[in-house]
């Protein structure tokens, strides 16, 4: 941790997207380093409903009670946020040990709990970096031995947010990628943002203890982008909806992944599986598409993927199925032939372990069909925003 700043930066929350993701960033980075920051104009981009929401209100209150931070502002529709962290007074404020006789195990047991359906994919944007960096530690300064059980409470299948299918099959095998511990997901219960009324669920991650906070430079880019990208080696496909559309995904999958990626992809040959699980309600569609892509830098493979929580108007349920397999298809045939190691969604996402990792680590956005260099999105560029100003006081954690 860092000297403590005496006064805090200032952050306008209406920069680039200025939307929920700069807060969460900025006040996660603030908790790990112990630089005060002071959020002014919070989700100043957004036309309707600025402000805090619950779910920036519950990481906010967990990331303060780890790092017994002076805070004000922390209520809903709150536009300025001040947060200060403290010293460590308690020994261990955010985790609790649990020695469980029943599954014989001993971990460190913590939970964020939105109680609302709030994203649950969002919120673990904001903790996660806290537990992964500055988890328990033994009376004499070294590291728990023990893993630590994090449980978030609140929906996992929400609009504009990464769902836990997303969390599992694309956002963990990345952080493993990368050099960070392997961490196994758990889904608890379902919680949907929309259909008849929002619903709360959960999901719970075991996380190996770290044999040191030292996260190597990693590179997640071709060695030569011009060349181009092999075809994937597997398609994972996840459909949630009703059960009576499950059908009609399965006959019209294997022509779209023909016409998109070419033959050869088939739950015979391994080189395709479909997992359906009845969403129980005829307006939750929701489908992820996963490529798992060899690459020329790394003896890794990487997972690029797209998805749709489907947001229209819901029609037949074969009207809708076609619709998504057609986006998400086609949305993931772009990523995957311009060449990137990460989508879209996962590069801005990796900005923060960047920021942590040693210096010299890199991501590649990927070529437009055109041949030129993709931008980075304006999520990426709003992350990189945050952790410029972090860095520029210095702080030895970054």
């Amino acid at each position: 941790m860092a000297d403590q700043p005496t006064e805090p930066i200032i952050l306008d929350g209406g920069t680039l997207e200025g939307g929920g993701q700069l807060i969460r960033l900025a006040v996660g980075l603030s908790a790990l380093t112990n630089i005060p920051i002071k959020i002014v104009n919070i989700r100043g981009n957004r036309s309707a409903g600025d402000g805090l929401k619950a779910q920036h209100v519950a990481c906010v209150n967990w990331l303060a009670h780890a790092c017994n931070a002076t805070v004000s502002g922390v209520e809903k529709g709150s536009k300025t946020l001040d947060f200060r962290p403290g010293s460590t007074g308690q020994k261990f404020p955010t985790y609790y040990f649990v020695d469980d006789e029943k599954d014989r195990s001993k971990h460190w047991k913590c939970e964020l709990d939105i109680k609302t359906a709030g994203s649950t994919g969002l919120a673990l944007q904001a903790i996660l970096p806290f537990v992964l960096f500055n988890p328990p530690k033994n009376d004499d300064g070294t590291l728990s031995k023990f893993p630590i059980r994090l449980t978030i409470c609140g929906g996992t299948n929400v609009s504009g947010s990464p769902s836990y299918e997303y969390i599992s099959q694309v956002f963990l095998p990345t952080l493993y990628n990368i050099g960070l511990p392997p961490i196994e997901a758990k889904l608890n219960k379902r919680g949907w943002s929309h259909g008849g009324g929002s619903s709360i669920g959960s999901f719970t991650l075991d996380i190996p203890a770290r044999q040191t906070l030292t996260l190597a430079a990693f590179q997640l880019c071709p060695s030569d982008p011009s060349t181009r990208p092999t075809l994937p080696s597997r398609l994972d496909v996840t459909l949630l909806a009703p059960a009576t559309a499950h059908s009609h995904l399965r006959s019209l999958l294997p022509l779209y992944i023909e016409h998109t990626f070419g033959r050869g992809f088939s739950e015979d040959n391994g080189k395709m599986s479909l997992t359906c699980e009845d969403s129980k309600h005829d307006k939750r569609y929701y489908l992820l598409v996963v490529a798992t892509v060899s690459t020329s830098s790394s003896p890794a493979t990487c997972r690029l993927g797209r998805d749709w929580l489907y947001d229209r108007k819901v029609r037949a349920p074969e009207h809708v199925v076609t619709e998504l397999a057609d986006v998400v298809l086609r949305d993931l045939n772009a990523e995957w032939s311009s060449g990137a190691h990460v989508d879209e969604y996962m590069r801005d996402q990796l900005v923060v372990f960047g920021g942590l990792a040693e210096h010299g680590s890199r991501t590649y956005n990927g070529r437009s069909r055109t041949g030129e260099t993709r931008e980075a999105s304006l999520h990426a560029r709003t992350a990189e925003w945050v952790l410029e100003q972090m860095q520029s006081r210095k702080c030895c954690a970054l």
